[in-house]
């Protein structure tokens, strides 16, 4: 009876092996473009545990794949991301360092802990216990670990979406464990105010770009008016950094002081969107809501300049060496209630955990956002995604990162029945 078990819902690893593993993430430092010594481990691990097969990719992701029964059926990506924010030891609780794994009343402590080496971890073990399941099974489980996440979301999991052509995606973020049927997208844009540079003794008879700037953003956080979407909830702009570039203003380093009116104020805003938005549509979207500052300081100034809108870029470069140039926005998704892989994924995680599943969305921005581009790329190809794991959006990126173990096992056992449901033959 035993034997029929397992070969019905495939092998169970023991929880505390998963534990060991996730432990053992935590303790290699993986942060942005830093993650080759995980990957390497993590193929060892997928090796180990009998995944039929384990790499990397050109960009540096760690691509595990598991063939359940005789492959013939969906092709399944769970993925998560392996690169971390930076953490400062000092910072951190004694007993809690950022690296030591330590486990402390029923939570497991360290920078990764919830974003996102515990999912990463539950997801690997999930779909290698499907090995040997029994023939009402079958298809092909792909874990993607992807590298360089907090630069760009989705940038590196598209040449992994391009590769395995999946029909369902599943990404790890924190969920509560809800199962995510949305996420806000990112855009990140700077609004350039230009100023007179002459000396402050002149007075507001010349253009000053620093209160130019504090127009601006009044424009913002007076008169916008954030436009709503019932699951995703409200667009946000909101402001993140505001500077004097280089030779922007007076002083010894030409960034403002010395009796100056500076020539060139920045500020950056973050934008949270929502799948009715595109690239073209915020940039406009940001010019008609500064429109008003413009036309009063034309008036008031025949020589004043038009700010410029532009979004922001990064660069890095992975652990592979492939260089990424990429302006900072990744666009929003959103999965109907009504479809094969929620439906699918709420009886599954329903049968495995024993308790109700329900739907949320994400506030943050996730790889999801690669799913969208990969749709643009391949409209003929069918693909959906969800988004299911462990913790709270509320607990990333925090000083004393941890994780309750009792959720990482839940989700460890929604993750199994999400790939029973999915796989199961007609």
């Amino acid at each position: 009876m035993a034997q029929a078990r397992k070969k019905e819902t495939g092998r169970v690893v023991p929880f505390e092996n998963v534990v060991s593993c996730i432990q053992e993430m935590i303790t290699i430092p993986s942060p942005s473009g830093q993650e080759e010594k995980l990957v390497k481990h993590l193929i060892n691990v997928a090796s180990r545990l009998g995944c039929t097969s384990a790499h990397s990719d050109r960009m540096g992701n760690l691509i595990t794949e598991v063939v359940v029964g005789d492959g013939k059926g969906p092709s399944i990506v769970l993925t998560g991301h392996l690169d971390t924010v930076g953490a400062r030891p000092e910072e951190w609780d004694q007993r809690t360092r950022p690296f030591a794994a330590s486990i402390l009343d029923g939570r497991l402590y360290g920078r990764g802990a919830v974003d996102m080496k515990a999912a990463v971890g539950a997801m690997l073990h999930a779909a290698a216990g499907l090995s040997g399941i029994d023939g009402r099974h079958a298809g092909r489980v792909y874990i993607v670990g992807t590298v360089l996440e907090e630069f760009f979301e989705g940038v590196c999991f598209l040449e992994a979406l391009k590769a395995i052509k999946p029909e369902y995606v599943v990404v790890g973020e924190a969920s509560q464990g809800k199962v995510n049927i949305g996420q806000r997208g990112r855009g990140e844009i700077v609004i350039t105010s230009f100023g007179q540079p002459q000396h402050a003794s002149t007075g507001r008879r010349v253009i000053n770009a620093i209160e130019q700037m504090a127009y601006i953003i009044d424009a913002f956080h007076i008169w916008y008016r954030s436009q709503a979407d019932e699951t995703l909830g409200k667009r946000n702009i909101v402001p993140t950094d505001i500077r004097i570039p280089v030779g922007g203003g007076g002083g010894i380093d030409g960034r403002g002081g010395n009796s100056t009116v500076p020539n060139k104020v920045e500020i950056t805003y973050d934008v949270r969107t929502l799948t009715s938005d595109t690239e073209e549509s915020i940039i406009l979207l940001v010019r008609e809501n500064i429109d008003r500052v413009v036309q009063n300081a034309r008036k008031r100034y025949p020589q004043f300049q038009t700010p410029s809108i532009q979004y922001s870029a990064e660069r890095a470069v992975t652990w592979t060496g492939e260089p990424i140039v990429e302006k900072k926005y990744a666009p929003a998704w959103k999965t109907p209630r009504k479809c094969e892989l929620v439906e699918k994924a709420l009886a599954g995680v329903e049968k495995a955990t024993g308790k109700k599943a329900t739907t949320g969305s994400y506030g943050f921005c996730t790889d999801g956002s690669g799913v969208v581009r990969y749709r643009e790329l391949y409209p003929d190809r069918k693909i959906d995604i969800i988004g299911y794991g462990p913790g709270t959006e509320a607990a990333t990126h925090t000083v004393n990162e941890s994780i309750a173990l009792a959720e990482v096992k839940e989700a460890y056992d929604g993750y199994r029945g999400i790939l029973l449901e999915l796989l199961r033959k007609p």
